[in-house]
């Protein structure tokens, strides 16, 4: 289980997460976190198959995500407003994830996309995005949209 927000120092900036197995979503409680500027959430740190950062003002000062070895993700959601200064966001793998949420897109300070072995329905979705390279540096490995 996931600790409580309160048992977080408030000066929190880091949160790195490795080999907790968690089996509830972590992201509705850390969401309440007021500084995390870079998020972790490596191997075999949460082993469900969806992530919802559903509050409106959620990861207010978060810069980077980073989700490494999430094998089983299959569904990301997203509240409108949430991360609001995010810039980087980083899935390796992503093999599962059939989507990005579409207010993933409205995050006006994302720059940086790195998609490692998307899903064919995830590619073709990036497609949308071909003409904006001039706003977003997305990335996909292999290679490719």
């Amino acid at each position: 289980m996931v600790r409580s927000v309160y048992q977080f120092p408030p000066i929190l900036t880091d949160l790195s997460l490795s080999n907790t197995e968690l089996m509830e979503d972590p992201m509705p409680m850390m969401e309440k976190l007021p500084r995390p500027q870079v998020l972790k959430l490596k191997q075999n740190s949460y082993l469900g198959r969806k992530l919802a950062c559903v509050g409106s003002g959620g990861f207010p000062e978060l810069k980077v995500l980073n989700l490494k070895s999430m094998y089983w993700l299959d569904e990301w959601t997203m509240g409108a407003g949430a991360m609001p200064k995010l810039e980087s966001l980083i899935a390796n793998p992503c093999a599962y994830l059939r989507k990005l949420p579409k207010e993933l897109w409205c995050v006006k300070s994302l720059c940086k996309l790195d998609l490692h072995w998307p899903q064919t329905e995830l590619r073709q979705g990036l497609r949308t995005f071909e003409d904006m390279e001039w706003r977003y540096d997305i990335q996909l490995y292999p290679y490719g949209i």
